[in-house]
């Protein structure tokens, strides 16, 4: 397949040419995603997806070739400027947060017991941990809770989490090694 001059087909997509936006799109369709993927906003890929289409017409209609830049570079420019103003909006919303606890919980396999021998696990564990750790270890690890949502349960500083966090999956990789 034949890769296209960017500058032909912005010019005929200025001229009101459908087809000319459907070619650009096809040559963009990869980088478009590759930017999504690396402002790590995958959870919210459909929506976003639909923001870079518009965002590529927009780019493409106010694109000027006599600043001497490159029409990817453009496109490249408005779309990470869209995404950091649109993490920050969510930032304020603190939408965020939950995007992401959405997407753990629908991929992580510890939200329910795997099998018979769930139990087992868990009890084998607690012997190992202190309390402290056995309770971190399990909001953390088996229930998914933010590092902040723990530190709030258990009334501690961030810093005790995460050592407990640590000091727990080394005693539980210990145990289960021997």
């Amino acid at each position: 397949m034949r890769r296209h001059n960017d500058y032909e087909i912005i010019d005929r997509i200025q001229e009101g040419d459908e087809d000319a936006l459907a070619l650009l799109l096809h040559q963009y369709r990869h980088f478009m995603a590759k930017k999504i993927h690396k402002f790590n906003l995958a959870y919210d890929f459909d929506n976003l997806f639909q923001e870079c289409l518009i965002i590529l017409h927009r780019s493409a209609m106010r694109f000027d070739a006599s600043f001497n830049k490159t029409f990817t570079r453009f496109l490249e420019m408005n779309i990470e400027r869209y995404f950091i103003s649109h993490i920050a909006t969510l930032k304020r919303r603190k939408e965020t947060t939950m995007h992401y606890l959405n997407d753990i919980a629908e991929r992580n396999h510890c939200l329910r017991e795997a099998s018979a021998y769930y139990s087992l696990h868990v009890a084998e564990i607690e012997k190992v941990l202190t309390p402290f750790e056995y309770r971190v270890y399990t909001l953390r690890e088996l229930k998914n809770y933010g590092i902040d949502a723990i530190v709030e349960k258990e009334s501690a500083d961030i810093k005790s989490v995460y050592n407990a966090l640590h000091r727990a999956k080394a005693k539980i990789k210990a145990y289960f090694s021997d």
